[in-house]
């Protein structure tokens, strides 16, 4: 089995950066990882409309792609890779971005609760907002006060479906490149691995 790191969180928190870190630190190390591209990324790409203008289809776009990747990957599939670890650039919380876009909708609901029950997380990390700075990568939504409604709403979806999960600290000034994140989830996953 494939061991499942996910990072959870509100945009411009530093997600994708931190899951190439560990990809190079976990190799590094000699372990066989990988990370997963970041979906909304790959949505704007394709044209789709994200952020605070999206709508139901992109939003299901979104949560089919980044689970079926999970899938792909994760030693279940008959492609036969040999990652002993996949790092996912967010997961369940994409359901927190539909909700915002365009209500509740019970599919997509069912679909990643039923998602995190068969195809769980060996450990899910939510990110902190760090004083709302957000990078310009022309894909994060750049208004400060959506990052922060999305935060309470990804952390009250944790709490309200009890989704296990660990908040990483807040980083210190001097650690621009988060390397207290990179070592607790470097160590606890090669410890877990053991």
């Amino acid at each position: 089995m494939v061991y499942k790191i996910g990072l959870i969180g509100t945009h411009g928190t530093g997600k994708t950066a931190l899951a190439a870190l560990i990809e190079g630190e976990l190799k590094r190390r000699g372990i066989e990882a990988i990370k997963l591209p970041e979906i909304s990324t790959e949505a704007r790409k394709r044209g789709l409309s994200i952020n605070r203008g999206t709508n139901l289809t992109t939003q299901m776009w979104i949560l089919h792609q980044q689970f079926a990747n999970e899938l792909e990957l994760s030693g279940n599939s008959s492609h036969g890779t040999d990652y002993q670890v996949i790092i996912t650039d967010r997961g369940p919380d994409n359901y927190c971005y539909l909700e915002q876009g365009v209500g509740e909708n019970r599919y997509a609901l069912e679909m990643t609760l039923g998602h995190l029950t068969h195809f769980p997380y060996d450990a899910m990390y939510l990110l902190p907002r760090i004083n709302g700075n957000i990078s310009q990568n022309g894909t994060r939504d750049l208004d400060q006060n959506f990052q922060r409604i999305m935060d309470e709403k990804i952390r009250l979806f944790l709490e309200k479906y009890n989704i296990t999960h660990r908040i990483l600290p807040l980083p210190q000034t001097e650690d621009k490149y988060r390397q207290e994140w990179v070592e607790i989830i470097v160590n606890e996953t090669t410890n877990n691995l053991k």
